[in-house]
């Protein structure tokens, strides 16, 4: 006997509730119609000793309903269609990523870090192994370079959004435990870096990697800003030129970011400078009015 099967997620656990065929994994309800269609849609072939489906439908369904979810900020229905087009194409660099990226999102609104750590932990993973799954045709690049821009960022919206933290008072004050969030957002940016190496490592025209160059420059420019430790921030400092000099000597004249060093003499040159004429202007205030009355 044939069974009947969502055609939302697979499911085949349907019970009958109200006149509607309702699928116990998902909430889908059909009705008897609908139902019945269930039992014989589908492309099927059967030359083989095995039954196979196609479930191409069903995974743009998936993909066209994530994407939407997506771009709503509906993270819980991003991470549940992305699931379910992973359940089918497992190889699915979109779905990989986002899946988990929704399931983090969600986190940034707990308050518990550790809950935030666990699910920001899963899009780490995820990330690790997009490289893994990078299809290197070169009638794919054009598609895979809108794909990874998207994930790049939606990526640098998360860590340089706002999220949940809970605050602590004592003796010297008020602290928050930001800090372990913060530190997640480096960890996921140092393993996307790693990710874009990777890949650049496969791409056999350079010109063509600039793009994720430009991207690994970005994080290394989150992880430098955030990093308290002057010893981390030197070494990131040293990342992001060694990026930038990578980037010109295939875009020569690229200006888009500073080199971190003159940046920063250029920032202390200010702060001096500012110093230094205040104190002139206090010095006019206090012993000129005195000088003014000696001459008068």
């Amino acid at each position: 006997m044939n069974k009947l099967v969502c055609e939302m997620c697979q499911s085949n656990d349907m019970v009958k509730q109200d006149g509607y065929f309702v699928c116990q994994a998902c909430g889908t309800k059909y009705t008897v119609e609908e139902a019945k269609k269930l039992m014989i849609e589908g492309t099927v072939d059967v030359s083989g000793s095995t039954v196979k489906v196609d479930n191409t439908s069903f995974v743009q369904k998936s993909l066209e309903n994530a994407r939407r979810a997506k771009a709503k900020e509906d993270w819980e229905e991003c991470e549940k269609y992305y699931n379910m087009v992973e359940q089918h194409e497992p190889k699915n660099i979109e779905a990989i990523f986002f899946s988990a990226y929704g399931k983090a999102k969600m986190g940034m609104v707990d308050s518990d870090r550790f809950k935030r750590e666990q699910k920001v932990n899963v899009l780490k993973n995820s990330i690790s192994v997009i490289d893994d799954n990078y299809d290197n045709s070169p009638e794919k690049y054009e598609e895979n370079k809108k794909l990874i821009t998207d994930m790049h960022e939606y990526l640098m919206k998360m860590v340089n959004g706002n999220f949940v933290y809970n605050t602590q008072s004592n003796g010297y004050g008020v602290k928050n435990d930001s800090y372990y969030t913060i530190n997640m957002f480096v960890a996921l940016c140092l393993g996307w870096i790693e990710s874009l190496e990777n890949i650049i490592k496969v791409i056999s025209n350079s010109k063509d990697t600039v793009y994720l160059l430009k991207f690994i420059e970005d994080c290394y420019r989150f992880c430098w800003f955030k990093s308290i430790n002057k010893s981390y921030r030197s070494m990131y400092a040293g990342k992001i030129n060694n990026t930038m000099f990578r980037i010109r000597e295939l875009e020569p004249g690229y200006k888009s970011g500073e080199n971190v060093s003159t940046k920063n003499n250029n920032n202390s040159a200010a702060i001096h400078v500012a110093i230094i004429a205040g104190l002139l202007i206090l010095v006019t205030l206090v012993i000129g009015p005195t000088i003014l009355d000696k001459i008068f």
